[in-house]
């Protein structure tokens, strides 16, 4: 995978204004369901930059999920000394309605309690880069990422 769609996708999609040395290093790979966080892809930039993209899940598995998952970033964040954390969920396509999606921004705000350092987008899953794939609720990574890339 090519650190060039990252960077556009960092600084471009998610608005990120990390230096141009962040992006010597980025790595991506896929973090199982576990414990109330359904399964994700993890990119980190430059030692300095979490962002978990995660597929809205639906049923009994959208119970507390988006707080499950802003715990679990900052503490990662923290726990490392990155400087951002940045949660990215992604919708289809389609435009349909999702009702789990209601919400989510003031959710976020609540699980965050003014952090200015964690970061909430709702994107369409047509606007993650080439080459990246939201890991699928069923188990396990879709088959499009899990590498360490260096520029």
């Amino acid at each position: 995978m090519d650190t060039t769609d990252i960077e556009r996708f960092v600084r471009g999609t998610l608005g990120c204004g990390c230096p141009d040395e962040v992006f010597r290093s980025v790595a991506v790979g896929p973090l199982p369901a576990a414990a109330g966080r359904p399964p994700r892809l993890q990119l980190l930039v430059g030692s300095r930059l979490l962002i978990h993209v995660v597929a809205a899940p639906t049923g009994p598995a959208a119970n507390g999920w988006l707080e499950a998952l802003v715990a679990d970033g900052r503490a990662t964040r923290d726990r490392h000394g990155y400087n951002r954390f940045r949660l990215v969920v992604t919708e289809p396509v389609t435009g349909a309605a999702r009702p789990e999606l209601d919400g989510l921004n003031a959710r976020f705000a609540r699980a965050t309690a003014g952090d200015d350092r964690a970061h909430l987008h709702v994107l369409r899953v047509d606007q993650l880069p080439a080459g990246l794939a939201v890991p699928s609720i069923a188990g396990g990574a879709s088959a499009r990422a899990s590498a360490a890339v260096a520029k």
